[in-house]
């Protein structure tokens, strides 16, 4: 399952940033605690960064040496 979603926030972008800016937080963190709120469950903790960037970063690379035919013979 991917853990990432992406949807629009309207005319909520503005106080959200507002908020984020006050807060010192990031619009992840505060979306992920109004929603955790909302759900009734903990909050998670995340770990800094994009744990799946390894995996991104190879799949990048193939795709570029598969576009300009430079394979392994």
């Amino acid at each position: 399952m991917n853990d990432r979603i992406t949807f629009r926030l309207g005319p909520l972008a503005g106080p959200l940033a507002a908020y984020c800016e006050k807060h010192g937080t990031t619009p992840s963190d505060a979306i992920r605690l109004a929603l955790s709120r909302l759900l009734r469950v903990e909050a998670p903790e995340m770990t800094p960064g994009n744990p799946d960037i390894g995996e991104q970063a190879q799949a990048g690379a193939a795709a570029r040496w598969k576009r300009l035919g430079k394979g392994r013979k």
